[in-house]
């Protein structure tokens, strides 16, 4: 949007030179028709493109006044109207002594009924890329003194029209007036136009220095600039060094809305959805570059502060940035992979007959394609719920559709998960690979401040490694291939602990273990190979101090539909050799778990699904060291697979005592 405000004030100037260069030419060609085809020749030769000036009118003097009526530039061979710009009447009074010392001054100009279509084809290109672009860059003057000394700037009725189909942008604004004085300097600029973008209530109001202070290069030049688009609004106010190059801004940035990723249409910057916001800071404008300098602010309840540079390159822009938070509370920016921040930190509302757990939002190509990007995070006592993290880390890397986030590392008082994740937008279908490695991380504040925390000790380690292609996350998933591998040596877990879920399966989980005390964890191992988005199970080993828990598991990424059976394998001769198997079906949101009916006398059953399931233990090492974690903890166990005595087959040693 601001690229077609400068593009809509380029062409404004071009109209001024056309003015000028008609009144030089009047002296000699007295008659208005031959004026009138004269200046549209000359034109359409310059900008090929035709050129048409229905009438000239002259009324001579010292200071002539000059008036072309119908005044039309044809439109781009692509483009959706057959007019890129037309005038209704242009009025210029232009002093003809300072004229002859090369000097130009025009006290009055009145442009009535502008009509101004800026667009952009599929691919990009614009209508006002023209073969010899003569027509906005030379109404640019190179130096503030070379710019005309205009007295009274008027525009009546003006209409600016910007489309891009790319981007979704389709906005049309009414310019009421402009206004100006360059004799006494105290008339401001003054620009008011509204319309519409994508579909919500558009508006604009500049109000800028006099139009004599542009010609001077040692005063600063004052600018108030006001947008509003929808509920999103911009607020800019400071000055310019040099205005006509937009050089050495310093302006204060004021930027507010409900959602960050509704700047998109604004500013081409690819935001993620967001919380509401207000954010503040020092906007700055060098060699070409701008900057948001002590940005400071919210988003929802989080903190955020930063610079953020802004680099117009081609083919796309390159945004550098560096962020930190505070305090984050991570559904503030849950839009990066897909979540509604709006949900906070309540539990996921499902729509009727829609039991994802997995965000199903799609990934928008046209924004990881709109700009290149660097941006580095740090989010500080971050508030997720059920798991108080220490900080969150990450570097996104953005180029031409390809976002790499290298490291992304989550922090909590015990433990972290880091490693690297790719989503490739450089092809229709988008590609995603997670190398994530869990190291050390606790199990208590999982269930902090519930009643099953005393009961609840143990370190969390693995490794998940999936790579896929989709529109959005659950489809990635859905299709994806890889490796899930956790492990967990020590502590102790509570069988009701389940129940925290909301599931009544007291007396299922009664089947694995007894009583309401916990039970000690020696080794818990799962080993989840995923093919085409269905994880199986391959190990499934829950090693406690009474019995052996074994599982055969599979969750279809895709529809998210769980299956499995649980058994388990008494160490020493106790209850526990009687117990059926529970079997787990349902969804990742709604799962059902259940006993397995039949005979209670399955420990033989028990025991060889054990036996099985145990086998491949020691290729689980090497996935973990090459994700870049430490030793498994189950380390002995899972060389001990493969020894003769099997692990469900051992017997206590001298003294009673159980195995460590």
């Amino acid at each position: 949007m601001p690229r077609a405000l400068r593009w809509g004030a380029g062409i404004l100037g071009g109209l001024v030179l056309l003015v000028v260069t008609a009144a030089l030419v009047a002296v000699w060609l007295v008659d208005g028709h031959r004026l009138a085809g004269w200046a549209a020749e000359r034109a359409s030769a310059a900008l090929e493109r035709e050129v048409r000036v229905d009438d000239a009118r002259i009324a001579w003097s010292w200071s002539p006044r000059l008036t072309l009526s119908g005044l039309t530039i044809a439109n781009a061979p692509w483009g959706t109207q057959p007019l890129m710009a037309e005038v209704e009447q242009v009025q210029a009074v232009v002093r003809i002594p300072p004229l002859l010392r090369g000097r130009i001054e025009i006290p009055e100009i009145a442009v009535v009924r502008p009509s101004l279509l800026l667009e952009k084809n599929q691919q990009g290109e614009g209508n006002w890329q023209l073969r010899e672009p003569v027509a906005a860059e030379p109404a640019t003057p190179e130096d503030r003194s070379e710019f005309p000394l205009i007295g009274r700037l008027a525009v009546q009725d003006g209409v600016l029209r910007f489309n891009d189909p790319e981007k979704g942008v389709e906005v049309e604004s009414r310019i009421n007036t402009v206004a100006g004085s360059g004799g006494g300097g105290e008339d401001r600029v003054s620009v008011d136009g509204q319309g519409s973008l994508q579909g919500k209530p558009f508006r604009i109001a500049l109000s800028a220095g006099p139009i004599l202070v542009l010609r001077l290069s040692d005063a600063p030049y004052p600018v108030d600039l006001s947008v509003e688009a929808g509920e999103t609004s911009v607020l800019v106010k400071g000055t310019f060094r040099d205005p006509v190059k937009l050089q050495g801004a310093d302006l204060d940035l004021d930027l507010k809305g409900p959602d960050l990723s509704e700047i998109f249409p604004l500013f081409g910057i690819p935001t993620p959805v967001t919380a509401p916001y207000s954010l503040k800071g020092k906007l700055r404008r060098d060699e070409g570059i701008w900057q948001v300098e002590g940005l400071q602010g919210r988003v929802g309840e989080s903190d955020l502060s930063g610079v953020i540079r802004y680099e117009p390159k081609q083919p796309r822009p390159l945004i550098r940035g560096t962020l930190t938070s505070r305090q984050l509370r991570f559904a503030d920016l849950g839009g990066l992979i897909g979540l509604d921040p709006a949900e906070g930190d309540k539990p996921r509302k499902m729509p009727a007959g829609d039991a994802r757990v997995i965000p199903d939002t799609p990934i928008d190509l046209d924004r990881l394609k709109a700009a290149d990007m660097d941006v580095t995070f740090t989010g500080d006592d971050v508030q997720v719920p059920v798991l108080p993290l220490e900080q969150v880390q990450f570097r996104l890397l953005l180029n031409n559709g390809k976002a790499v986030i290298d490291p992304v590392r989550f922090t909590a008082a015990i433990g972290r998960v880091a490693g690297r994740i790719i989503l490739d937008g450089t092809q229709e279908v988008p590609l995603g690979r997670f190398d994530l490695g869990i190291d050390g991380l606790g199990l208590k504040p999982f269930v902090a401040g519930t009643r099953f925390e005393p009961e609840t000790e143990g370190r969390l380690g693995g490794r998940l490694d999936l790579t896929g292609r989709g529109r959005s996350l659950s489809s990635i998933l859905a299709a994806s291939d890889g490796r899930i591998v956790l492990v967990m040596e020590g502590g102790s877990v509570s069988h009701l602990l389940i129940e925290a879920a909301g599931l009544d399966i007291a007396e299922a989980l009664g089947t694995l273990v007894s009583g309401d005390d916990a039970v000690g964890v020696r080794c818990l191992v799962a080993d989840l190979p995923v093919e085409r988005g269905r994880m199986t199970t391959r190990t499934f080993i829950f090693d406690t101090t009474d019995t052996n828990i074994a599982a055969d598991l599979t969750l279809a990424l895709g529809d998210e539909a769980l299956a499995g059976r649980v058994v388990a394998a008494p160490k020493d001769p106790s209850p526990l050799a009687a117990r059926v198997p529970v079997t787990l079906g349902g969804t990742l949101s709604q799962p059902r778990i259940g006993i397995e009916g039949g005979s209670a006398a399955v420990k033989g059953g028990a025991a060889v699904a054990l036996g099985a399931l145990l086998t491949p233990l020691a290729a689980i090492i090497p996935f973990l060291e090459q994700g870049g974690g430490e030793d498994s903890p189950c380390r002995a166990l899972i060389q001990s697979a493969n020894s003769p005595e099997p692990p469900t087959n051992r017997r206590r040693p001298a003294g009673g005592k159980r195995p460590g």
